[in-house]
């Protein structure tokens, strides 16, 4: 499929070494089960076929046990909940790339740049990679996920645990102070990010998880950009823009002098 959006059955005969009518057999029940689909042009592998490989592979390694509840379905990927074989308990992100997903942004355009036929299959892999790499080179130093395996579109992480900043109401548990205080740990991550190379690039409110303890964990990082990247000030201006635009509704910038997208920059790059 890294060359043909449909694999015509030839093809398929000829990489298998098997006679047309077993691969013809195979390819019926796969197709039963929802792991590839077909057309005129051929057969593809369908995204529950590239999950069940993925899984596959993380069996085989002897790093998955069992797969639990569904946690989210994100813009870009599934969500759900594992125990691995050391009994840890772990989440399983599988990044789903369509057309739509992939048109919306620039940010995947350095690493497909050089691709001349794109399967979307591909584009979640190629992404699965990149969000991996990224959170070893920030983990543990910036308060991400820790990054665990990686096969095909799908990614183990550790544990993670909170609610969304959208979906609270600091002020419920939290005095000005604290939510100041918090405001100005999550710049921190910002600013050690940078440190390191990487800017998010879509950071808000829906990517940085709470726990009960006030702790919390920056979440999404495939779409980060290098701090070297031509566009990297406006993605950090617009990441601060956003933390800084939440923590608005709690007042904390009428205190606070500092709480200001270009002096907050300055802090982060200077």
């Amino acid at each position: 499929m890294r060359h043909h959006e449909w694999v015509p059955l030839d093809e398929i005969v000829r990489k298998a070494k098997m006679p047309e009518k077993d691969v013809l057999y195979r390819l019926k029940r796969l197709n039963k089960f929802g792991f590839v689909v077909r057309s005129t042009y051929g057969y593809a592998v369908s995204m529950g076929g590239y999950d069940a490989l993925a899984i596959n592979a993380f069996v085989k390694k002897g790093i998955l046990k069992a797969i639990g509840n569904k946690l989210g379905v994100g813009k870009e990927g599934d969500v759900y909940t594992v125990l691995l074989n050391d009994g840890r308990e772990a989440v399983l992100k599988f990044h789903k790339h369509g057309r739509t997903c992939f048109t919306r942004g620039k940010r995947y355009r350095e690493y497909l740049a050089d691709k001349h036929h794109i399967s979307w299959l591909y584009v979640s892999r190629l992404t699965a990679e990149r969000e991996f790499k990224i959170l070893n080179e920030l983990f543990p130093i910036v308060k991400v996920p820790e990054p665990i395996a990686w096969n095909r579109h799908a990614i183990i992480m550790g544990k993670v645990v909170g609610e969304e900043l959208k979906r609270l109401d600091l002020s419920e548990f939290m005095s000005k102070e604290e939510i100041k205080d918090l405001f100005w740990k999550i710049i921190e991550e910002i600013k050690k990010a940078y440190e390191i190379g990487y800017i998010h690039g879509d950071l808000s409110e829906f990517n940085i998880l709470l726990d009960e303890s006030g702790d919390f964990v920056i979440i999404d990082w495939p779409q980060a950009v290098p701090k070297y990247h031509p566009d990297a000030e406006f993605y950090l201006k617009r990441d601060i823009w956003n933390v800084v635009r939440y923590f608005k509704k709690y007042k904390i910038d009428k205190e606070d002098e500092r709480i200001d997208v270009d002096k907050i920059f300055e802090y982060i790059t200077k």
